[in-house]
């Protein structure tokens, strides 16, 4: 049986930076920055790698209990940013996903770096979390890698589920076609996030398309 692992962000939807959003209320608010710093690299980042360095840009200590504040607050703050910011669900996506959740030969899993919450949150928002089984968030990796290793370690042994050939992972990073490496999946990448066709191709993507606007094809490819 296939598993098909999704990234969300830049992959199946857009949601008008609002996690930043959420960042920077819970800095001013509940750290008391008067003008917080979110000068960070976000893009194909693990949460466990990225909110130490949102507190360390802001001169916050990375004690354990002040990430837990943080991480605590970001995810109280998260849901209202949302409703305040939106988004989109991005091109042949609310077509794709209830035709594979559908299917009994396949598994719909997330392999995402936000936190397992926020991702939570953010698919919930736009109605999308109904179509997976569940979610490998970015909690406790701060390389993409260890996160596609420890996904694949827990498929392994809660399906007896083994990557190589059975795996498909689905992002629209170098970030994400790395972990899918990693683990010998196929990859899957889109052009609907921060990069380009030809850096994803360097990166190794096995198949690229624009969007998933053409979810017909997609689909039987995904299948097969």
């Amino acid at each position: 049986m296939k598993t098909l692992l999704f990234d969300i962000d830049g992959t199946l939807l857009l949601s008008n930076h609002s996690g930043t959003h959420a960042l920077n209320a819970v800095l001013s608010e509940v750290f008391g920055i008067e003008t917080p710093c979110l000068d960070v690299v976000f893009c194909g980042r693990t949460d466990a790698s990225l909110l130490p360095e949102v507190l360390q840009r802001n001169g916050v200590s990375t004690t354990e209990q002040n990430l837990q504040k943080l991480r605590d607050a970001y995810t109280d703050c998260l849901p209202h940013a949302l409703h305040v910011h939106g988004g989109t669900v991005l091109p042949g996506v609310a077509e794709l996903l209830p035709r594979l959740a559908a299917r009994n030969d396949l598994r719909c899993y997330v392999m995402t770096g936000n936190l397992q919450q926020t991702a939570t949150q953010k698919l919930q928002h736009f109605g999308l979390l109904k179509y997976f089984q569940g979610i490998f968030g970015g909690d406790h990796d701060t390389d993409r890698r260890q996160l596609a290793q420890r996904t694949a370690t827990s498929l392994r042994k809660k399906h007896e589920h083994e990557p190589q050939g059975e795996t498909i992972v689905i992002g629209d990073t170098p970030a994400d076609i790395h972990c899918g490496l990693e683990i010998n999946a196929t990859v899957v990448a889109v052009c609907t996030g921060q990069f380009e066709r030809p850096a994803l191709e360097l990166a190794g993507a096995h198949q690229i398309h624009d969007d998933f606007s053409n979810s017909e094809t997609l689909y039987q490819w995904l299948v097969k």
